[in-house]
């Protein structure tokens, strides 16, 4: 990676494997734009028109049509060229990951670098049971979380998603890295990762 370009990262990864968490650390480090779909989904408006809320608590994914237009939406008129983007957790098919390696292309960004972080399915399991979130000042658990969904979940994540990394490990540096440990052992084996390929 040329060092005059600024940096994008992918981070995907296996549910419950953290990806939250390490999103938090490498927006702060490399002062990223983050391009959370699952936030901007989450908003009013998105719920509103899209069904959002409800496809999310099946643990079905939003419907593709919506997030490419959010991604054409962000790379060519939102975020800057002079800011580096973190993909957090998304693209989530085939179909979003070719359209955001055209829009990096199109919008002369520098190759992204891809993360996955990966988690064995008991953890997956485990952590799913213990995650909670607080809405409205009452932690709760996500409705993605429930077993219908986490079944769904794993469902295209055993597909879509798999095409998705592999053309991702196709197209640009890539690594796999365990999100098992500490929160601040998952976060040393990314920044050495980052360390010896910046």
């Amino acid at each position: 990676m040329s060092k005059n370009k600024l940096i994008n990262i992918i981070l995907l990864g296996d549910p419950n494997a953290g990806k939250a968490t390490q999103a938090g650390f490498l927006i702060k480090k490399y002062k990223l734009f983050n391009l959370d779909m699952g936030a901007e989904l989450r908003k009013p408006i998105s719920i509103k028109k899209y069904d959002y809320a409800n496809r999310s608590g099946k643990g079905i994914l939003a419907r593709a049509e919506v997030v490419r237009g959010i991604f054409r939406d962000f790379l060519l008129n939102k975020i800057p060229t002079n800011r580096g983007i973190l993909f957090n957790g998304t693209p989530k098919k085939i179909s979003e990951a070719k359209l955001v390696a055209g829009l990096l292309k199109k919008t002369n960004r520098s190759e992204p670098l891809f993360i996955y972080l990966f988690i064995p399915f008991v953890e997956i399991v485990r952590r799913a049971k213990l995650r909670v979130e607080k809405v409205n000042g009452k932690l709760t658990r996500r409705p993605d979380d429930s077993p219908e969904a986490m079944k769904n979940r794993m469902k295209y994540y055993r597909t879509d998603i798999a095409r998705v990394v592999k053309f991702f490990n196709s197209q640009y540096k890539h690594k796999k890295i365990s999100g098992l440990g500490s929160r601040q052992e998952v976060k040393k084996r990314i920044a050495d990762y980052l360390s010896k390929v910046l």
